[in-house]
């Protein structure tokens, strides 16, 4: 599975964080502003931009398997302790996601184990927590 990675989603936040700023600082001060509220909100935007790319871009997690049963207890034991619980099969991908309402929140994780490896795809920082948790 492949979803926005850094880039789509930087400009989603940057843009979207560039606006509103702009758009309250310039209701909110009124006509008395003594600097542009476009160039506050680019910074604004930057900064949200950076964070929101970092924790919620989509990346992916190839891992080796050496002993196929052994990863499995361990994934699923690192996904509950996250919160995850399977919710099904797209294609040839295990869905995993948190009960409702964090899941509105928290995204969906697809896994896919093949026969020496493991594909692992969702949200860029519960992709870095699971690299933590599964390689000691």
């Amino acid at each position: 599975m492949k979803g926005p990675g850094f880039v789509p989603t930087f400009l989603f936040y940057f843009v979207g964080t560039t606006f509103i700023a702009a758009f309250v600082l310039n209701k909110g001060v009124g006509p008395d502003l003594t600097f542009n509220p476009f160039q506050v909100g680019i910074l604004f935007g930057l900064a949200s931009g950076v964070v929101g790319a970092y924790f919620n871009s989509h990346q992916t997690l190839t891992l080796p398997i050496k002993n196929r049963g052994a990863f499995l207890k361990k994934l699923k034991d690192t996904l509950k302790q996250l919160g995850y619980e399977e919710s099904g099969q797209l294609e040839e991908f295990t869905v995993y996601s948190r009960p409702i309402p964090s899941s509105f929140f928290a995204g969906k994780l697809y896994v896919q184990i093949e026969k020496e490896t493991a594909t692992i795809s969702g949200r860029g920082n519960k992709i870095r927590l699971i690299q933590k948790r599964l390689n000691p």
